[in-house]
């Protein structure tokens, strides 16, 4: 019983933190650029985007999402873990957090 009082406050804080991510409009990708490590995006209506650092955790499996649906034609929506995140000025330093497909 003790360890449920312990890890409960611990599971509710991390799933707070979930809820607390930016979804940028979905539309589709128009620009995809590579500076040395660093991985930046435009979709149609808004400006450049930084969708992470190749050598980060997640970054080249989201670099393949948005690839795969430039070249199909097809929308996405790229979240920021950062709920704040402003998705209507360009961003050159923080990473995404999610690429979903449609």
């Amino acid at each position: 019983m003790k360890c449920l009082l312990i890890w409960l406050p611990v599971v509710l804080l991390a799933s707070f933190q979930t809820f607390a991510r930016k979804d940028c409009p979905e539309a589709k990708v128009v620009h995809v650029q590579i500076e040395g490590s660093v991985v930046l995006y435009r979709q149609e209506q808004a400006p450049w985007r930084r969708l992470g650092v190749l050598d980060d955790a997640g970054t080249k499996e989201r670099y393949s999402a948005l690839l795969a649906a430039q070249m199909a034609g097809r929308q996405v929506v790229v979240a920021y873990a950062r709920d704040s995140y402003d998705c209507s000025k360009s961003n050159y330093a923080e990473s995404a957090y999610i690429v979903r497909t449609y």
